[in-house]
């Protein structure tokens, strides 16, 4: 667990660097990583993930700008979020596409929080990589999706169900709300999340949905936002995603157990 935690932490500085430079239309490979202040390259030393942001006190060696809180935080949840997932499913087949769907929510996530955009030069190709999974279930090597582990076309239902849902949200809200309240991207990654989710996908965007009211509703108290205000909603869905990995199957027994059925 620590070995996945490590590299979960690497990972996760790679994904800063996606973050940052694939919305400017910037290579990830070149330059190397260096201060968006001041230039300078970053040396060895002040690149190791979140023991550097600590020992610089969160400031460029260099120009002594302040380094945003976000890169520690996005390098640290990607290393708790892999240990968890090892913890979870331990070493599998499961694991690996536990953890190939946790870093595309990360980064897509780093990138709506920062600029409202969920990039279709990620998440496209993470779709086609995860439908190319599906192959292996009649190959007797395992199955989509992770959290129920049984047959395809739950992955493909999952697929339809979440993106359907939030396109049907996006038709809706402008009718009623009288303003657009969802984005294509969003849509996308509902139907990307279904793959993983199958029909627990429903859980995910309940969660996500809760979870985006709340924080609105208390940004909107605080007066940092108004009613107005567009909110990036991918990091809410990605977050009611890795919820339902980890509980989804216990809250829908739970639910029929309440009900009576």
């Amino acid at each position: 667990m620590i070995i996945i935690f490590i590299l979960g932490l690497a990972i996760g500085s790679f994904l800063n660097v996606c973050a940052y430079r694939i919305p400017k239309g910037e290579s990830i490979a070149y330059p190397p990583s260096h201060c968006p202040s001041c230039g300078n390259p970053i040396i060895p030393l002040d690149n190791v993930p979140v023991l550097s942001y600590i020992l610089l006190k969160g400031r460029c060696r260099n120009c002594g700008e302040k380094i945003s809180l976000k890169y520690p935080t996005v390098e640290l949840l990607t290393g708790l979020l892999w240990a968890g997932l090892y913890y979870h499913f331990g070493l599998s087949i499961q694991l690996i596409f536990g953890l190939f769907f946790a870093t595309v929510l990360i980064v897509l996530s780093a990138i709506d929080y920062e600029v409202k955009l969920i990039p279709d030069r990620i998440l496209l190709p993470a779709m086609l990589v995860s439908i190319a999974f599906l192959i292996l279930y009649p190959l007797k090597v395992a199955s989509l999706p992770v959290i129920a582990g049984i047959k395809p076309w739950w992955a493909i239902g999952g697929f339809f169900a979440g993106g359907g849902f939030l396109y049907l949200v996006a038709i809706l809200a402008p009718l009623i709300f009288k303003k657009e309240a969802m984005g294509g991207g969003d849509i996308k990654l509902a139907a990307f999340m279904g793959l993983y989710l199958g029909g627990y996908v429903f859980i995910a965007l309940f969660v996500g949905f809760f979870l985006g009211a709340v924080v609105g509703i208390v940004l909107m108290a605080m007066g940092k936002r108004t009613a107005k205000d567009m909110i990036p909603f991918g990091p809410f869905l990605a977050a009611g995603a890795v919820f339902t990995i980890f509980f989804g199957p216990q809250i829908w027994s739970g639910y029929l157990k309440l009900a009576g059925i």
